[in-house]
């Protein structure tokens, strides 16, 4: 095992320290505010390149609160991720790039919290209600989501890495930019004494308040290896 791992290094480095002026096309991998992933670009022209790009992330939270009133349960889900196609123009012909594209911002979040104890609507003397106590069953479940309605999304930006044309086989990737998503959309879903919140006026507010978050910005870095 050891022997065939120094042999895999051994190839790999004499791959990457192989010249590259005749290639036009590469592989990268990719991590930022899109989430991880991969891309492959092909030279068209000494200053252009085109660029098809992947990426995801997921996070999970399952949550417990302490010392509330009442204490909840929360559970959620966050997902971010990209599929774009890109133009990448090098207009002094080197690594610099100013970057076009056009794909689809994948971000979407969910959640659900649950009551766990019932709530006293009155005075509490020594942790006695003297009023009426409302069950987690009457208080009821909030859940919602947070998605983008558009199903496609420009992006523009510039960056720096040409992945596929230079004259070593290994580059590294720099990108900032935005993506226009429009706004997003948030949809709440409740019942018992919550239900108010769900109001269409309430839910109008809510998404009137979210208008300005039409721009997804793109921070993302990589490693590239030219074929």
């Amino acid at each position: 095992m050891k022997t065939t791992s120094r042999l895999f290094l051994i190839a790999l480095a004499a791959i990457l320290t192989l010249p590259a002026s005749g290639q036009s096309l590469g592989v990268a991998a990719r991590a930022g505010s899109t989430g991880a992933g991969g891309e492959i670009a092909f030279n068209l022209t000494r200053k252009l390149n085109v660029r098809g790009h992947f990426s995801a992330f997921s996070l999970t939270v399952d949550e417990t609160t302490e010392n509330s009133d009442p204490n909840m349960q929360t559970k959620g889900e966050a997902n971010v991720g990209a599929i774009v196609a890109f133009a990448d123009y090098h207009p002094f012909a080197n690594s610099f790039r100013l970057t076009l594209g056009v794909g689809k911002n994948q971000m979407d979040v969910s959640g659900k919290a649950i009551p766990l104890d019932g709530v006293c609507f009155g005075d509490e003397i020594d942790d006695v209600c003297d009023g009426k106590i409302f069950s987690p069953e009457r208080l009821g479940t909030l859940s919602g989501t947070i998605e983008y309605p558009s199903g496609i999304h420009p992006y523009g930006g510039i960056g720096f890495g040409n992945l596929a044309r230079g004259n070593s086989r290994v580059t590294f990737m720099f990108d900032l930019g935005f993506f226009y998503t429009g706004a997003p959309e948030i949809t709440l879903d409740t019942d018992g004494l919550f239900k108010p919140t769900t109001a269409p006026e309430n839910l109008q507010s809510i998404n009137d308040g979210i208008e300005s978050f039409a721009w997804y910005p793109v921070l993302s870095i990589g490693i590239g290896i030219r074929i």
